[in-house]
């Protein structure tokens, strides 16, 4: 389960969220907020995992691929612009806005991916694809899920895994930067 809010921020977009889920018996709460700029690129991430005790990540990026974990730099991610947290469908509303897509173009990315419960960060390819208005088919390597996405792009519906059961408000600069549940 999971619970995020969008909202415009200054100079950009800021999503913050909490994960409920169980891995391998085990419950997790994870607290995440990610800057965005105006362009979607991944600025910064920090990340809390708590499973009895409580395990931070804090991740920086300049928008053009360079990332740092704790002021060290991550060179297994050079090159990625967008940030894509394990248990989080809403992370691939970063790249839906980001990219853009015509309906029928498909575009291949790196994502920055951190890993849930380790917080390893690993590179993953992948890529977006537009099948029409509000749809888009998600790849990496042989996994592959349908996606459905509201009218700004962020996603309500993450193949028959996830879906997401309210909303309100739109993701709008013009709008004031309050609460959009999803």
């Amino acid at each position: 389960m999971e619970r995020f809010v969008a909202s415009a921020s200054t100079g950009g977009f800021e999503f913050s969220g909490l994960i409920l889920q169980a891995h391998q018996e085990t419950p997790y709460v994870v607290r995440y907020r990610i800057d965005v700029d105006a362009g979607w690129r991944t600025r910064t991430v920090e990340v809390e995992l708590e499973n009895g005790s409580q395990r931070r990540l804090s991740l920086t990026a300049d928008g053009e691929g360079t990332w740092s974990r704790d002021g060290r730099a991550l060179e297994p991610v050079a090159g990625c612009i967008d940030i894509d947290l394990e248990w989080s469908p809403s992370t691939n509303t970063l790249p839906i806005c980001r990219l853009q897509l015509a309906p029928g173009e498909t575009k291949s990315l790196a994502a920055a991916w951190v890993r849930f419960p380790s917080l390893e960060i690993e590179r993953l390819e992948q890529s977006y694809e537009r099948l029409a208005d509000g749809r888009y088919r998600y790849r990496s390597g042989r996994f592959t899920a349908d996606l459905a996405v509201d009218g700004d792009g962020v996603v309500l519906q993450y193949g028959v895994n996830w879906k997401a059961v309210a909303t309100s408000g739109e993701l709008t600069e013009s709008v004031s930067p309050t609460a959009r549940p999803a």
